[in-house]
This record gives structure tokens, sequence and C-alpha cells, in this order.
């Protein structure tokens, strides 16, 4: 057994002597390489057993995954944890499990996962069989696992949404727990609070079903109907200890099948033979991928049963109704007899390819049969026509006679009348249209062209799938010199240029190449030739899709007053595509701002003070430690202790579960990663260069460009055939006015206009919003309270690992230094691994040098720790700003420092000279108007006393006129105010008149000192 070290260092040890200790300190022994067109997702679940991240490679894998973490047993997961190396018949064989499963009281579980229908492959058979004895031999156990019961799964899918319990009150919980509901259903268990919130009740027991504190039946989809008992829970899974017999590749079915289907006589479209099955002793049944014969039937309360066989000589007792009816078996009819595979159409298909004139004459000819049959034209006596039956067709009259005369009637031979007849009897009116000539199904619209001329034009059409669009004329070019190099001259026939021109229009259905842009006939032959698989969230917060996009409107720079093209970063909830945060970048978007827009979804940005009732979403709360008297209480508190909302929010808060997003360096960061972690969200990857994976939010995208962008100044549309004159001088917003512009459509129009992808399964014609399906989710799946932590922002910076020195903690070649470090200067860290190595975590916002943040091991509080240089700055830089102004300040002084390079590229800003890119990128930067994570203060002493309205309480001799002031000041540092929510006298100095001659100059003179 082999193990790779954190630092990748490979450790064999014979096995089973290998300690399973040395597993805590391992890592995966293979990581998942993404590719394009590869058709399982790989990712990262966060596990609550590990409480950490766990890799799977499919969504099978995961499965698996949820199981594991869902039984009470289980102490530790470990993902493709070691190499097994042993040797098989004189081979040497390597493997790599899936799972290592390490339970209390129990061996440690191997597990592979397979889907079902590959374990009967003979490689893989042999694959998992050579394991299985080798972990066996060594005391452990294997398991191959395949597909669970879906409506197993699915319930453990929609609890697992509930595993992280810091996210429930524990003194709800505990009353829950205390509660009497063994027995209860689940609709009494959420009625049985009547004081809590309803959403947090409902939350709380369904986290209570997650943690086995109660149990109930699994195997049947959730409702309000399910009964709590007081005991862990049960489930099922695929898990097999035994490996099915292996059954060679599909050569002899298939020869049976064919040899069936040439024993089987077939005329007009319509198989002759039996059409049932008998069932009984004998009778062969392939179930699960084995063949088993039924030995002995016999009945019992639950219905008849049998006894069947498998190939090892194994017998089990089955259900009839389970083996006829659950698309596990299937009967191996010995007997020919009607299948879905013969060929021909039915009745309905046939008839209606006919037009009005052809549909006539065969309803002519059927009357005409009829008569024949019985002597009357309708088929039958009462509904007679007058002078029916005519005489010569009466019934008396012998069969041959009829026939007879009917030839004579129609001009036609006596045969032909026997096979009208003969064919009317097995497909009534369908059988007389074969006169019609029946077209190939792969012949499609191409009419008489020759299949190999077809394949020929598909295949160079495809070879153009990664080039740039070619003309038919090209096409057609190709066709003749490559049809005679594999065919031979003459041998295909070559059509008419205009029918070849035809022709090529009609393939154009099949693989667009000619009409639309290269890049759509890539996304288009990218498509998977089955049906479109995705994921289908069941309730808010379980997926949570991120995206960026460069927006097709220009906006102007607030220090140049020139034109850019900024990025909009999104983040958007899969099950109600409700927009949870959203961030306007100038130029490019770093992993501070993905984090930032991920930080709304937790906090989000306050309402708009002018938007409309129906655009703002509830306040997000106050924290638990806060008695609130509603009677006691005024102004914008009393609203949150009432239920009612003050000014309110710009979206939703949720606590997102998996996130969804693409291979942006930005969204597979280190950064991003360890947010994820530390807040216990899983992660999925998208596939490459697949939008489809992200399709709502791609599509938000065209929704927003199609309505509101385009209706803006400085719009430049999709592409540059779409292009204006000059939009760049059209360019009229700011970037945090665009920002705001597209924060309010998005709360007063998007979220309130119906979607045509949200859709309640029970009501598929309900018509449903955002907001709509929203409350819709919260009233199915509860709510999980979002964290009140204030101090949550600090969560979603960079962690950097540094010692601390004496003069306090050196990064990004700055010193920084604060009172938070008293105590621990020139100490080891108590951390360890490979990044830690005894130094202590640094939390770095990369958009502000001047500061950094530290939190002591002990009290566990925050601390600021500021830059040495920091008094010389009166506004937030960044560390790209400081790197630069390095380089540029290298010119003038030998030996330069950060003071005086701040200085210099101050200077160039100033004189309007920071035109390089680089230069112009870092000032856009530096020039929002808002900071990318609102930080409170590090300074306050609890949460209770932080309050503005307690502060006030609590100040001795506190004026009237203080107050007023204090009011004016806010208590807490939020970072830079957010720019849609900027009064116009906030933007000014204190005493400055905004009407004043000298405003409009003096605005970017003035507006860093400000910021």
């Amino acid at each position: 057994m082999s193990l790779r070290r954190s630092g990748g260092v490979i450790a064999s040890e014979a096995w089973p002597r290998a300690s399973l200790d040395d597993l805590d300190c391992s890592t995966p022994w293979r990581t998942f390489r993404w590719r394009y067109g590869q058709k399982h997702y790989s990712g990262t679940y966060w596990s609550s057993t590990m409480r950490a991240h766990v890799i799977y490679e499919s969504r099978l894998e995961l499965t698996r995954l949820l199981y594991a973490d869902f039984a009470q047993e289980t102490r530790a997961i470990f993902a493709q944890p070691f190499l097994i190396t042993a040797e098989v018949n004189g081979n040497v064989r390597r493997h790599v499990p899936d799972f290592l499963i390490l339970r209390d009281g129990l061996v440690p579980l191997v597990v592979d996962v397979k889907p079902h229908h590959l374990l009967t492959r003979p490689k893989v058979a042999f694959s998992l069989g050579w394991a299985l004895e080798v972990v066996e031999s060594c005391g452990w156990e294997f398991q191959a696992w395949c597909e669970p019961p879906e409506e197993e799964l699915a319930n453990l899918r929609f609890l697992a949404g509930y595993r992280r319990e810091w996210l429930f009150d524990q003194d709800l919980l505990e009353e829950i727990r205390g509660s009497d509901l063994d027995g209860a259903t689940l609709k009494e268990a959420f009625c049985s609070f009547p004081h809590r919130p309803p959403e947090l009740v409902r939350a709380g027991v369904l986290h209570l079903l997650w943690a086995q504190d109660f149990s109930t039946d699994l195997s049947v989809a959730l409702s309000e109907r399910h009964e709590l008992r007081r005991r862990p829970a049960s489930v099922v899974g695929p898990g097999m200890h035994t490996l099915p017999r292996p059954v060679a590749e599909p050569s002899g079915d298939e020869e049976d099948g064919s040899q069936r289907k040439a024993a089987v006589r077939v005329e007009g479209g319509r198989m002759s033979g039996a059409g049932a099955v008998r069932v009984g002793v004998g009778t062969r049944f392939r179930y699960d991928g084995e063949v088993v014969t039924v030995e002995e039937m016999f009945g019992s309360a639950a219905g008849i049963e049998i006894l069947v066989k498998d190939g090892r000589d194994r017998r089990f007792r089955l259900s009839l109704r389970e083996a006829l009816a659950s698309g596990r078996a299937c009967v191996i009819a010995e007997t020919p007899g009607p299948a879905s595979d013969d060929p021909g159409e039915t009745a309905s298909v046939v008839l209606a390819q006919l037009d009005d004139d052809a549909l006539g004459k065969v309803r002519e000819r059927a009357a005409h049969i009829n008569e024949v049959i019985c002597g009357f034209r309708s088929g039958s006596p009462e509904l007679a026509a007058p002078g029916e039956p005519r005489p010569q067709y009466a019934p008396s009259v012998p069969k041959m006679a009829r026939y007879q005369a009917k030839a004579e009637e129609l001009g036609v031979g006596v045969r032909t009348v026997k096979r009208w007849v003969s064919a009317f009897h097995r497909e009534r009116e369908a059988a007389l249209t074969r006169d019609v000539p029946e077209r190939p199904v792969e012949a499609g619209g191409v009419g008489r062209a020759d299949p190999r001329w077809v394949e020929m034009a598909l295949e160079i059409m495809a070879e153009h799938a990664e080039a740039s669009t070619p003309s038919q004329g090209k096409i057609i070019r190709s066709m003749r010199p490559r049809l005679e190099a594999r065919y031979g001259k003459d041998e295909v026939p070559i059509p008419s240029r205009a029918t070849a021109y035809r022709w090529l229009g009609e393939l154009e259905k099949r693989r667009p190449t000619f009409r639309l842009s290269a890049k759509r006939n890539r996304d288009i032959a990218a498509r998977p030739s089955g049906v479109y698989g995705k994921l289908r969230p069941t309730r808010p917060g379980e997926y949570l899709l991120m995206d960026t996009n460069r927006l097709d409107v220009f906006a102007l720079d607030p220090l140049t007053l020139r034109w850019v093209q900024p990025e909009l970063t999104v983040a958007m909830d899969w099950y109600d595509r409700c927009v949870t945060g959203l961030r306007l970048t100038p130029v490019s978007t770093k992993s501070i701002d993905v984090a930032a827009t991920l930080f709304q979804t937790y906090r989000p940005r306050p309402a708009g003070k002018d938007w409309p009732r129906h655009a703002v979403w509830p306040d997000h709360g106050v924290p638990r430690a806060v008695l609130l008297d509603k009677h006691a209480i005024e102004g914008p508190m009393a609203d949150a202790a009432t239920g009612t909302t003050g000014q309110g929010a710009a979206s939703p808060a949720l606590v997102p579960e998996t996130l969804v997003v693409d291979h942006g360096k930005v969204y597979v960061s280190e950064h991003i990663t360890s947010v994820c972690q530390r807040l216990g969200i899983s992660i999925q990857p998208a596939r490459l260069r697949t939008g489809r994976d992200k399709g709502p939010i791609e599509r938000f995208f065209r929704t927003l460009r199609e309505g509101l962008l385009e209706s803006l100044p400085g719009y430049k549309g999709p592409d540059i055939y779409a292009r204006g004159v000059n939009p760049e001088g059209e360019a009229f917003f700011f970037l945090n006015e665009l920002e705001a512009i597209i924060r309010e459509w998005v709360a007063v129009v998007y979220h309130h206009r119906p979607h045509g992808g949200l859709v309640d399964p029970r009501v598929p014609g309900l018509e449903l919003s955002p907001a709509d399906m929203f409350d819709h989710g919260i009233a199915r799946a509860g709510y999980i309270e979002v964290p009140r932590d204030r101090e949550l922002g600090f969560e979603f910076l960079k962690t950097e690992w540094k010692p601390i020195h004496p003069y306090g903690v050196e990064t990004r070649s700055c010193r920084y230094n604060g009172p938070g470090l008293n105590g621990l200067r020139n100490q080891t860290s108590p951390y360890t691994g490979p990044r830690a190595k005894g130094r202590w975590p640094i939390q770095v916002d990369p958009d502000d040098i001047t500061r950094v943040y530290f939190r002591h091991p002990e009290t566990r509080k925050w601390h600021t720790l500021t830059w040495e240089h920091a008094p010389a700055m009166k506004f937030p830089s960044s560390e790209e700003a400081l790197e630069l102004a390095r380089r540029m300040a290298a010119h003038k002084y030998r030996y330069p420092d950060d003071e005086s390079a701040v200085a210099e590229l101050l200077e160039r800003w100033n004189l309007g000279l920071g035109m390089t890119m680089s230069e112009r990128r870092i000032a856009l930067r530096m020039a929002r108007e808002q900071s990318a994570i609102d930080l409170p203060s590090t300074d306050a002493d609890d949460d209770v006393t932080a309050l503005p309205s307690v502060a006030r309480a609590l100040a001795p001799g506190l004026t009237a006129a203080d107050a007023d002031e204090e009011e004016a000041e806010p208590g807490l540092y939020e970072g830079q105010l957010p720019g849609d929510d900027d009064d116009d006298d906030e933007l000014d100095d204190p005493g400055h008149d905004p009407e004043g001659p000298d405003d409009e100059d003096d605005f970017y003179a003035d507006a860093l000192e400000d910021a």
C-alpha cells in the first residue's frame, strides 16, 4: 500500500502493517483532471464528518459520500486514499480505490464506485475481483457501490442541506429534542412550536432528521405525512460485498436476437407470433445484469412471489410485481412475438403522411374491401347504405365469386384482391398504402441522395467545427476527390450543383456550419447526442451559480473621465433564479471580487431609499443576544422587532450549500476554495467550455443586455456587427452609477417577472417569478438562518501565513503592527501543516494595503494591524498600486521606499499621466467608492454595546446635541460606504457647498481624500 504525503512524498509499506494514523497527514493519491468533452462531474463535497472538503470524481461517487456522511458509525472518509499494488497471475496489478471509510466498532471499509451496467464487463469485474480478494485477505471489508434507490437518494440529498449544525439556533434544537414527537407526523412537528417562526422550526426538524435524533421512512419521498421515530435511521443503499459474474461482450445475445428475428415472419410491418409471455417455473429473467431462472412460485400476504436461481446456484425470493414492473428485471422470451423494434410504422404515422387525395383513395379502396368481406361498404350492417348488400356481394355468395366480381369491377386481377384482403385483415387501412414508396429513416430531407454522399458531406462539415466558417461551394468542391479516394472513381453518383446546394441546406439542420457564427456552430456541435442532464435543485441555497461576464456597455472612469468596459460578477440561486449578489469591476475581476459577491449572499446590500416596496427584501435581523421590547423601541429597531422592514435589503439572504462555477482562475483559486471550506460550502465546477452547465446565469446576462443595457447610453452591442459608430463617446454613467442601476433593475424588474424555467411540477401552468419561487421554496424547505456575526467578512479575506516579529508582521514588503500582537511576538504558532509551518494566519485584503487583520488564538477576537506608513495616506491603496509605484520610483530613486513610491504614483495621477495599461487598471480599481467587503471595526468590546441605540443609552451625560452628532457618525467602521447609497452631501467635505461654482472642478481633486 502506497500513501502520498502532504509534501508529495510517497510512502510504501506492506499491508496490513500500514497504520491508519498515517492517513491523517496524507493527500489523495490522485486528483481529477478536466478535459473538454468529458461527461462526468467532478467536485468537492463538504463533509460534516470530516469538517472539510472531500473530492469526488462523478456524481455517483457523490451519492456514496452522502450515504457515508449520513451514517452515524462513520468516523472518517478519505477519497482516493492509497495505491494497492499486488501480483495477480504473475503480473503486477495496481488499483486506487475510490474511498476508504473508517467506522466506529467496525473494520475499515474500502469502496469502489461503478455504475451497475459496468460491473459485468470482464475488465471491470477482473479489476474489482482481485482488489476484493486483496482487501478481504488483510481483514478489511470491500464494497462495490452502484446506483441507490432514487427516492431514498432524493431524501438524503434533501436532508444533506441541513447538515451544518452551527447554522441552527441551539436553543430551538434543544426544545425540539425535548418535545414528545415520537409517532408524530412531520406536519404535526412543524406546527408544535407556534411561538417560534415556522420556517426556522421546519429547518430545525429536518436538521434533526439528518443528525438522526429522529428517523422516518426514507424509502418513500418525504411528505408531511411521514411519522417521526426516536431510533437511528436505516437506509438500503446498493452496496455489494460480492460481485456479479462477468459477462462477455454482447456477441451471444446479439446472435440470439438476430436468430430470433430471422425466425419471425414479418409481413407489412406487423409481427406474427405470440403476443404474451408465460411466466412460470422455468421462465428466465434478466435481473440486475444476471440471468436467473424461476424454480418455484407461491402466494404470500404481499402477493405472488417467485424463487429464482442465478448462475452461481444462489437462490433468493422476489416479488413477482417487482420482477415485472420495477425495471430491474425483464423476461427473456422463448418464443417469437411482437417487439418494440419491429419494422414498419403504426397506422397513425402511415396515414398522416398522405395528402387528401391519397387518403381519399385509401378510404375508397377500404370500402371496396369491406364490401368483399361482408357485403357492406361501411363494414357494418347497422350502417348499411341504400341497396346494400348488392347481389354479387351478398354473404351467401361464395368468397371466390365475390373476389372475381370485385376484380372485374375495379379492373385488377383476382390475386391483387386477395392480397388486399389479407393485408386489410392485419393492419386495416394502413395496409392499403403499400403502393406509396417508403423512404429510409436516415434519408431525412435529402431525398434520393446516396448515403455515402451524405456521410461524406457530414464528415467534411464536422472537420470545420474548430475552423473558420466555410462556404457551401468549398464543401461541394471537396466532395468529388474525397469520394473517389475512398470508394473509387464514379462509384458514388455526384448530384448537380443546384441539388448539392439543396442537400447541404438540409444537412445544415443536422450540423450547422454555414449560416451561424463559428462560435455558435462549435457550441451546437458540442451538444450531447442524448437527453440533456442537469442538476435539479430542491430548495433555495442548494446550488449557487457564479459567473463573470464583460458587459456590452461602456462606463466612465471616475479619474480620467474616459470610457472603460466593465465586468459584472453575479451570484444566482439556481432554485429560484434570485440574484443574491453582484459586483461591477473595471477591466478585470480578482478573487477578492468573487469573494465580495459571495459575501453579499450572506449579507445583502441595503436597498435604495426610493425603491418601490415590492422590490425591497426583509432585513437580515439583529443579534440573538439583544432582547427587543417592541412596545418600548422606536425607529428602525422597532421595525425589526415587529417583523416589518425598514430600509430593507436589495436581495434575499441565503446560506449556499454548493457553489457551481467555471474553471476561471479567480474561481478555482486557493482564496475561494479556503472560504468555501471554512463556511461549509461544496464546490461543483462546470465542465470545460460547457455553458449549459450554468444555463440560468448565462441566460441572465442575455436578459440583462436585452432588458436594460441596450437602453443605456454607451451600449456597444454583443458583437462587432452590432456595434455603433462611436459607443465609447456615448458613455455617460460612472462605474458605481452603472452598478446601482443594474442592482435596482434586478430588484424591481427581474425578481418580479415570470420566468419560463420556474415551474411547480404539481401546477405546471402556474407562472412564477424569482420572488414567488423563493417564497415557494421557503414554505417547502424552511429557512436556514444566515450567520449574524458582523465579523463574517473577515472569513472572505485572503489568508497568508507569516511569523510575528518584535516589530510586527511583514507581508507584501510592508510591516504591520498593532496591540493585538502583544504576547505573541517571537512565538511559534500552534498551527501545523505544509503551509503553516509554525507561522500565524494573517487575513489580507488585496485592495487595501494600509491594514491587515489578525485573530487572537485565545480570545478569538479580530485585531487590525496597521501599515507603518499608513498615517501618510488618507485613502485605501491596493497591493498592485504599491508594486507599480516601486517600479516607477526606481527610475528616480536608487533605493525607493514605500512612502516615496506612493507619493510618486500620486504625482503621476494628479498630472493625468497614468495612461499605461497597468497604471490605468490600478487607477480604476482604486477609484471604487466601496471596499470589496464591508468589515466591522475590531475595537468594539461586544456586539450589544456596539449597537448605536445601546451605546447612547450607556453613555453618561450625553446631551441631545451630542446624541444627534453620535447619530451622524457610525459607531462601527463598515468600510467605504456603498456607492449606490451615497447621499450627495456625503461625497463632499464638511462645510463644502455642493452647489458652489467650483464643485465640478474640485470633485476629482479631493475624491480620494474623501474616500
